[in-house]
């Protein structure tokens, strides 16, 4: 799919994890990135992976800095100069993460930005950690963390309060030139920026061609769906099954007239791989009855489109899904003539 980068583990995690990302590393072109704390193995272990890119990270916030890693500002920022020095002795490319950014004192994620450019390091990744990043306030951080530095700039947000995909996009917005995201927005606690999200915003919002293979997104999203064990909603933007079904009967009626009325306009189910549903239940209309019944091969007359309209409405009120089935099922009830008889 012309994914630019990917961020395949965390080597020094495990022996079954150094292998699995030693094996992505080997089986593609694409540039493949090993995490890293800012401990020297870490770091060998994510280089001996064979990965080109070595994304290292600390503590900022002094939440985390006091209760998790239990040091002060001036150790982490001095681990994290050595830890980009070491990636960049090993002639790889490196990212710095200062963990935690959003939560982070202003001053002292500037300081340590600076620290790390003057080491070298090729990016500088925005992490909103715990989700708590709103738009406004993350690009601004954003923006400021731009102009401190050389690198350029990467954004890693989650979804703890529904902002992963628009801080991303916001990121962009202030001067990123990358964001994280993970497919079906999969990840720690309520997840990251989904990949199809980010991916079809830009692309289909600002008009910017990313490269990326968009039609494989909705096979990409059913593929880690199954391997993940963990369901895609059917609301999901992008790749739920309900993103481009159509119930309401006003909404069917306009899409089957012109499907820029009640889509997008700037996205198409033909773009990400899916196709659009005309789902029948207790708010159907007329219009997607009668499609359902040509397209079963029935030749209705008004009077019959309006009398089975009428049990579906009656059928999906009570909680129950209309199927095609059912459709043909109330077609033969009313005794709605089919096109081969009618021919006849």
């Amino acid at each position: 799919m012309n994914t630019h980068v990917i961020e395949a583990g965390f080597p020094v995690n495990s022996e079954a994890e150094f292998e699995a990302v030693s094996d992505i590393a080997s089986a593609t072109d694409t540039t493949v990135c090993g995490l890293a704390r800012v401990v020297e193995g870490d770091i060998d272990a994510a280089i001996d992976a064979g990965v080109e890119m070595v994304h290292v990270f600390v503590s900022t916030s002094d939440v985390q800095l006091e209760d998790s890693m239990h040091a002060t500002r001036e150790e982490a920022k001095s681990r994290a100069v050595d830890a980009v020095e070491q990636v960049k002795d090993a002639g790889v490319e490196c990212m710095f993460s200062p963990m935690d950014a959003t939560r982070t004192d202003p001053d002292y994620l500037i300081d340590i930005v600076e620290a790390v450019s003057d080491a070298g390091t090729d990016w500088i990744n925005i992490p909103d950690t715990c989700g708590v990043g709103m738009p406004t306030s993350f690009g601004k951080t954003v923006k400021a963390v731009v102009e401190a530095t050389d690198a350029r700039v990467d954004v890693h947000t989650h979804d703890d309060f529904g902002m992963a995909a628009a801080n991303a996009v916001v990121g962009f917005e202030n001067g990123a030139e990358q964001a994280q995201v993970s497919v079906n927005g999969i990840g720690e606690r309520a997840g990251n920026a989904a990949y199809e999200e980010v991916v079809m915003a830009v692309e289909s919002v600002y008009g910017v061609d990313t490269g990326i293979d968009t039609t494989q997104i909705t096979k990409l999203a059913r593929i880690v769906e199954e391997a993940s064990d963990i369901p895609v909603p059917a609301n999901k933007p992008i790749t739920g099954r309900n993103a481009f079904a159509h119930e309401s009967g006003i909404h069917a009626a306009g899409v089957i007239e012109n499907a820029d009325t009640f889509e997008p306009g700037v996205m198409t189910p033909e773009m990400v791989g899916a196709e659009r549903e005309f789902v029948l239940g207790k708010h159907t209309g007329t219009h997607s009855v009668r499609k359902h019944l040509v397209e079963a091969g029935f030749d209705p007359t008004e009077g019959e489109v309006r009398e089975i309209t009428k049990r579906v409405k009656e059928y999906g009120s009570g909680k129950r899904q209309v199927t095609a089935g059912d459709v043909e099922r109330f077609a033969r009830e009313v005794d709605v003539n089919r096109e081969e008889e009618v021919r006849l």
